[in-house]
């Protein structure tokens, strides 16, 4: 019975991921990760902030890099 409830509320959850923003979906697991690595790894240096970057600055800057490596 707890099988049959689990599989029917997985179910809707995995199909409503399909359909979120998947650009949102990269910035918070991003945010996630870089939020994990500031707790896992927390510096005696309070300018963590200054280290990362924010997701919209690391995607600008990855398209960048992407178009000039596609010219070459």
């Amino acid at each position: 019975m707890r099988t049959a409830i689990a599989i029917v509320l997985c179910v809707p959850l995995g199909l409503l991921s399909g359909c979120a923003i998947s650009e949102r979906y990269y910035g918070n697991v991003y945010e996630g990760l870089k939020t994990r690595e500031s707790i896992v790894r927390p510096s005696v240096e309070q300018k963590s902030a200054d280290k990362f970057i924010s997701y919209q600055e690391y995607e600008a800057e990855r398209k960048k890099l992407l178009e000039s490596n596609d010219k070459k």
